[in-house]
């Protein structure tokens, strides 16, 4: 279950795999899109619950700096500090690498084109590409399809995923994902900005996860807003998550050659500055 959920982690990144067909270009990944350097800061408040009654709360403050973007790969660094019943835990500065697909060491994802096909959001009709994906090599079969945008922000519409054991016959664990709205007016620190609200659903025998989150492809990561709730296999509240931005930048542009047999490509094309206060809100 542990290695199914964190694979389901990993998918949530727009990707592609190395040597193999676009899943999502770099320009419009979450953090491949922004000149190394670039941060985010923000807290998660956690409540879990038991009968109905609050058991425990803990607050995490994250801080994510892109550290390295490769041809297939990116590099984050994260620095957290939680507080639990008063008390604070600083937990050591780790580093993360993941293909831009996010898979692990010698993971492989096969991604196929599906064609195109036409989703409706708000009674606007989008016309995306349709791409399909499977990771291989795992003990549990992962497989989805991506509906891709190029035009759109935040550009995949829609995400479907499926985990299913060796040898069982249907998924243990289900996720969909869909953009609900687009364009909208959001408070980002001291500014309004425009985001994309997406709504997931996680279902599996022992539980229920529902999210919603506000994405802007101004920010590091995309998401400046996130609303989760866990439900348990009889339906009572087993947690709650929110997530809030506290504080970003995106560096200055550093124009990098993508590879050296590819000369003339670069791979950030932004050339704005973000930087607030610690702790601004325009909540």
């Amino acid at each position: 279950m542990h290695r199914g959920f964190a694979l389901l982690l990993l998918l949530l990144l727009p990707s592609w795999g190395s040597a193999q067909e676009l899943l999502v270009p770099p320009e419009h990944h979450e953090w491949a899109s922004f000149p190394e350097g670039s941060w985010k800061q923000i807290k998660q408040v956690t409540e879990t619950f038991k009968d109905g009654e609050l058991l425990s709360s803990m607050t995490t403050t994250l801080t994510i700096r892109l550290k390295e973007v490769g041809r297939d790969f990116i590099v984050l660094e994260r620095e957290a500090k939680s507080e639990v019943s008063g008390q604070v835990f600083e937990k050591p500065i780790r580093e993360f690498r993941s293909g831009i697909n996010g898979q692990t060491g010698s993971q492989r994802v096969l991604i196929t084109p599906g064609g195109e096909q036409k989703l409706s959001i708000l009674g606007k009709s989008y016309q995306c590409e349709v791409r399909q994906m499977e990771v291989l090599g795992e003990p549990t079969k992962v497989t989805g399809k991506v509906f891709y945008q190029p035009d759109t922000p935040p550009y995949i519409l829609r995400r479907e995923h499926a985990f299913t054991p060796k040898g069982a016959d249907a998924p243990e664990k289900k996720m969909v994902s869909e953009v609900i709205a687009l364009d909208k007016p959001y408070p980002v620190l001291t500014e309004i900005k425009t985001v994309a609200f997406i709504v997931q659903k996680t279902t599996s025998a022992e539980e229920t996860t529902e999210t919603v989150e506000a994405q802007c492809v101004d920010v590091p990561g995309f998401v400046v807003g996130t609303w989760m709730t866990a439900y348990d296999a009889e339906g009572k509240l087993k947690s709650k998550t929110t997530v809030q931005l506290l504080n970003y930048e995106v560096a200055t542009e550093k124009m990098i050659p993508a590879t050296t047999n590819k000369p003339g490509l670069f791979r950030n094309k932004r050339q704005q500055r973000r930087l607030f206060d610690e702790g601004t809100s325009a909540k």
